[in-house]
């Protein structure tokens, strides 16, 4: 089949939401540049097909897809709050899915109730890259393949099925069903990492599923100068002391191991050990107890500071100044702050995941995930001599390099040639 067609991308869930991380992020960027290289058109979901997200509907900024200010999408936000989500724990797991996904159905049809109906041709290509696990994307996907298009499913991982202990009990199974339904329909499967890519092909040899055309592809790295934006007073007099800082970013969630981190720098500082720890994250419900703990602790704001809000120009301030980044993460399936870290030349302590290992080059340091004793040591190690300097930092990828090589390994996993950009 030659994608002499059109190119298309799923944006149902990335327009529910104002922020823009994780997913969300990546989806608006690689929709920036596959607009720009091959034409790329966003779509959004409806039972009945998918739908072309008129332009009326698009943010004129770079962005390109701004939250839908509908009542179905405030109520679709306000449903997926942490005090409601908390709530729900207490309702049983059937009633819960079946309520979910009625409202879901109900929630994405009305969202996309007055865009326009999109029949698809043969040679066309759909990318879905958003977190469509939240509607019946299959049902929609189906159709398009049936119309002659390519599917093509973009995997981050399979963290709510390798460890639902991190996840709600409701997201495990639902991101079961949302897998096993589009592995059926996936022309192409592209994971954002070689480790997810060879986790998703063991899943499915244990499972006993059809074994999908799998690939993978780099994710992009946005680099905001650090004198890009506004640095906060508290930030700027905490990373300019003597003493060096470590920091880690990312969402305050329970894989990202943060508890057992702040324990080993309370081991150091009780040690004797000079070193200061700068957390930037995003809160979450399941981190509830240890948030407050942060908030309260006695070493806030004197060996330890907690950023809930950091803009991107004050963690490009952070990268420059931190003597490392530590990631004590126990399950991911890329590594980005890894990346932004090493790109502006900061070293880095991580766990030892094989998402990790894939990307470390030699300004990083890995140690066995459950060992705080190993944690301790690299730190230590780090805290006496300056070592920025001695490794050089990791080359820039792009968005723009990342979404050429999704569609270029896309296009050549089946085949295809690519698609104009005048169609």
């Amino acid at each position: 089949m030659s994608l002499a067609g059109r190119l298309f991308m799923d944006v149902s869930y990335t327009r529910t939401q104002h922020g823009n991380v994780g997913i969300t992020r990546t989806v608006r960027r690689l929709l920036d540049e596959l607009e720009t290289i091959a034409g790329c058109k966003p779509v959004v979901f409806h039972r009945t097909g998918f739908r072309l997200l008129r332009p009326a509907h698009r943010s004129p900024t770079a962005s390109g897809v701004t939250a839908v200010d509908k009542a179905a999408g405030r109520m679709f936000r306000w449903l997926n709050s942490a005090p409601v989500r908390k709530l729900a724990s207490l309702v049983p797991k059937a009633v819960l899915h079946r309520a979910w996904r009625l409202n879901n159905d109900l929630t994405f049809d009305s969202l996309s109730r007055d865009e326009e109906p999109l029949v698809f041709r043969s040679g066309d290509c759909l990318v879905l890259a958003d977190q469509s696990w939240n509607y019946r994307v299959w049902l929609a996907a189906r159709q398009a393949r049936a119309q002659g298009a390519s599917i093509v499913l973009v995997l981050y991982d399979l963290i709510p099925i390798r460890h639902p202990e991190f996840c709600p009990p409701l997201f495990t199974d639902v991101f079961r069903i949302w897998l096993v339904r589009m592995l059926g329909c996936a022309d192409v499967v592209m994971c954002i990492s070689a480790s997810t890519e060879a986790d998703l092909l063991k899943w499915c040899a244990d499972e006993a599923l059809p074994v999908p055309h799998a690939e993978h592809f780099r994710l992009g790295c946005d680099l905001p100068q650090e004198n890009e934006g506004e640095v906060r007073e508290a930030i700027a007099r905490f990373m300019q002391t003597s003493v060096p800082v470590f920091a880690a970013v990312g969402t305050i969630e329970p894989r990202k191991n943060y508890p057992m981190l702040l324990r080993t720098f309370e081991r150091l500082w009780l040690e004797g050990v000079a070193v200061h720890l700068l957390i930037a994250g995003r809160a979450t419900a399941e981190e509830r107890e240890f948030v407050e703990r942060l908030r309260q602790h006695p070493e806030q704001g004197k060996r330890l500071l907690t950023l809930f809000d950091a803009g991107d120009s004050e963690l490009a301030h952070v990268y420059a100044h931190a003597r490392a980044l530590v990631l004590p993460s126990l399950a991911e399936g890329f590594g980005l702050p890894l990346v932004e870290a090493r790109t502006r030349d900061c070293l880095v302590i991580a766990s030892d995941l094989p998402s990790f290992k894939e990307l470390a080059d030699e300004g990083v340091s890995l140690y066995a995930r459950d060992s705080s004793a190993q944690l301790g040591a690299l730190i230590a190690a780090h805290a006496k001599p300056n070592r920025r300097s001695r490794a050089a930092p990791m080359p820039l990828f792009t968005w723009k390099e990342s979404a050429a090589q999704l569609l270029q390994r896309t296009i050549a996993l089946a085949g295809n040639s690519p698609p104009s950009a005048h169609h």
